[in-house]
This record gives structure tokens, C-alpha cells and sequence, in this order.
């Protein structure tokens, strides 16, 4: 004979079930089923969803799963801008696998999001001192440098890795940036010349030299640049805005303010 229920109690019975089989389960396999769930959830952009399964997770928790677990949190604090507790979460995390580069470059990004760029640059510093390959805490050194107002580290740390990695895209397109940025515009059109060679259809190099060119006044080589980005980008956000440099270029204007050109895209 069926047994029939309404929903609520239907509801209650599924959850005492839950309880009893957890209670038949592992620690480790509970922890795990909730790092699991978490991890799903923070991929599918649900972050709070995902800090309550990582917490519930966390009381059953030991080992890899645990480290795992905290750095889970840490994206998680991280994407919804809680920086501190992403900090925290980070820092639990690398005291349990002091070697472990990826938590000291975490550390690094947060504190930068935080705009704490000294102890980003720290942090940075920590995860090459353990592997001193790691391209992405260099690039990221190098922009701490930058946003922290140390240029001229930056651009040496920019340059140290095109010399020692010569396609390495990102840095080559932000040091052509931070040269324009410091009014070193014939500087700037090297380095994105330099980024052309490598890949000829990189379409914010051929922005970067016209706005160097623009703002060094050479009309005929900026709008030949310009119109080769939007060539390559015949959709991108900022057309407008270049459409209408390119209307007061060709007709002799007295130019505009035109900082909103910037090298995205």
C-alpha cells in the first residue's frame, strides 16, 4: 500500500533521510560532496550559493579537500569584492600547503583588487621566489608596479619578460599602454610594431600606434592605424568614438579631447 503525503511532509521525510545518510557517510565524503556542489555553483556564477556550500563543507573538512575548500572561498569572496575575506580564505589556505604557488598569486590579485598594490607586489614576489617561470605573477608584478605609481619598475619588469618570453602578447600590449600613458609615444609605436610582427592580427596594436601617432600629431599615420583596427574590429565598443576622431582628422578641426580612445577592444 502507497503511502501519500503532502508536500510539506513529503519535504520532511527527504530531509531526514539526508541526515540519516549522512550520517552513514564519511567525513571526507561529505566534505567532498559539498566541495563538488560549490565548486558547480561558483562556475555557474552563483558566488553566495557557493560560500554557503564551501562553509558547510569546511566543518567536515581535512587535507587536500580543505586547502581546496578555502580556495574556493577565496574566488568566491573574490568575485562578489569581499577582498578581506578573500585575503583570509587565501591565507588559511596557504598555511596548509605553504608550497603551493597558485594561493601566493591569489594573495597577490586580491590585494591588488583591494589596491593594496605594496603587498600584492609581496605577494607576487612570493609565488616567482617559488617558481621563477611563473609568467602570469610576473605580468602581474609588473602591473602592481604600475597601478602602485613605480613605473619605471614596471617598465623593466615588462621588458624582462618580452626579453626572456618574446611572445608573450599581454606584455608587449601593456607596456606600449604604459608608454603612452608617460608620453613616450615613439616608444610606444616600437613596441606595438614589435606586437604586429608577432601577430599581425592583433587588432589593439594597430590602435595603440594610431593614438600614439595622434597624439604626437601625425594625422596621415594615425588614421591609416585607425582604420586598420577598425578593419580587424568592425564591431568594437569605442567605433563611435574613433569614427568621430577620424571625421575631425579629415576635416582640419581644431581636435577635441579624445582620452576616451583607449587601447581596449
Amino acid at each position: 500500500m502507497k503511502i501519500v503525503t503532502d508536500d510539506l511532509m513529503s519535504g520532511k521525510i527527504e530531509s531526514f533521510t539526508n541526515r540519516i545518510e549522512e550520517k552513514n557517510n564519511t567525513s571526507f565524503e561529505i566534505a567532498y560532496r559539498h566541495l563538488i556542489k560549490a565548486d558547480a555553483l561558483r562556475i555557474k556564477n552563483f558566488f553566495w550559493e557557493s560560500i554557503d556550500e564551501y562553509q558547510f563543507g569546511l566543518e567536515y573538512a581535512e587535507g587536500n579537500t580543505e586547502i581546496e575548500i578555502y580556495k574556493g572561498l577565496g574566488y568566491s569572496y573574490k568575485q562578489v569584492g569581499f577582498m578581506q575575506d578573500a585575503v583570509n580564505a587565501f591565507n588559511k589556505a596557504r598555511k596548509l600547503a605553504p608550497f603551493d604557488k597558485s594561493l601566493y598569486y591569489e594573495l597577490g590579485c586580491s590585494y591588488c583588487m583591494d589596491r593594496k598594490y605594496d603587498k600584492a607586489i609581496k605577494e607576487y614576489k612570493k609565488a616567482l621566489k617559488i617558481c621563477p617561470e611563473y609568467s602570469e605573477a610576473k605580468l602581474n608584478l609588473a602591473l602592481a608596479y604600475e597601478l602602485g605609481g613605480q613605473n619605471n619598475l614596471a617598465i623593466k619588469t615588462y621588458l624582462k619578460i618580452i626579453e626572456t618570453c618574446p611572445e608573450n602578447v599581454s606584455a608587449y600590449n601593456a607596456l606600449g599602454s604604459l608608454y603612452i600613458k608617460l608620453h613616450f609615444h615613439n616608444k610606444a609605436i616600437k613596441i606595438f610594431r614589435q606586437l604586429v610582427k608577432i601577430n599581425r592580427d592583433y587588432a589593439r596594436a594597430y590602435l595603440g600606434i594610431a593614438i600614439a601617432y595622434d597624439k604626437m600629431g601625425n594625422s596621415t599615420d594615425c588614421l591609416r592605424h585607425y582604420r586598420k583596427y577598425i578593419n580587424l574590429k568592425p564591431n568594437c565598443g569605442n567605433l563611435p568614438f574613433i569614427l568621430d576622431r577620424i571625421k575631425e582628422l579629415k576635416s582640419g578641426k581644431a581636435p577635441k579631447q579624445y582620452a576616451h580612445l583607449r587601447l581596449v577592444g
